[in-house]
């Protein structure tokens, strides 16, 4: 999200999570100083969570305070120390892998202890917003008990396939380009169709 007046209309249909992106390179960037009070404001009902790639420690902490974050989403492959160093600083970790053909299971297991979820996302030369999926049967092989979220280019559409995969650990949809208007503006309409469509299951979450 990026623009406060949309940030504050989809407020009003109390989402679990909203997503901001502190990457500057990315069309969706949350252009810091116009957006600190609309975000810091959000109903403490609704998880805030900061987008980071590659971010330094220091600046993140910094943002996380400055903005009241619940979570940061860390989607630059950042290591085993510093996810550890954040979560030492008392800042819960939605940790991002970006997969195509497999999941990176090793690595999975090496991140359990330091994160809250995992998310994963199509592998892409980018840092995600792809619009694609990867191919979701590979879910199957998830044997951690950590529950994750699942990206890239989920749509109305999909639902009912995402809902056959049966996986108890499978939390929540983070949903971005196919509800969207333009970069980091969400098309509220769409997502009240989401929000209808998702009252089959309850236990998955919209992002």
């Amino acid at each position: 999200m990026r623009e406060p007046e949309n940030i504050q209309e989809l407020e009003t249909l109390r989402p679990d999570f909203i997503g901001f992106i502190f990457y500057e390179k990315s069309p969706r960037y949350v252009a810091v100083a116009d957006n600190q009070g609309v975000i810091s404001g959000l109903d403490s009902s609704i998880i805030k969570v900061g987008v980071f790639v590659k971010e330094p420690i220091e600046s993140l902490m910094s943002l996380v305070s400055e903005f009241d974050l619940d979570f940061v989403q860390l989607h630059g492959g950042e290591d085993l120390d510093y996810c550890t160093e954040v979560k030492k600083a008392g800042i819960k970790i939605i940790k991002v892998f970006s997969v195509k053909d497999q999941l990176p299971l090793e690595q999975i297991h090496e991140f359990e202890e330091v994160v809250e979820y995992f998310l994963f996302d199509t592998k892409t030369p980018e840092y995600g917003g792809s619009g694609r999926h990867f191919d979701w049967s590979i879910l199957k092989d998830y044997n951690s008990d950590k529950p994750f979220l699942l990206s890239g280019g989920i749509k109305n559409e999909d639902l009912d396939e995402i809902m056959k995969l049966d996986i108890p650990q499978l939390f929540a949809l983070d949903v971005n380009s196919k509800y969207e208007s333009a970069p980091g503006v969400k098309n509220i309409e769409l997502i009240k169709e989401l929000d209808k469509a998702l009252q089959i299951n309850e236990d998955i979450r919209e992002v």
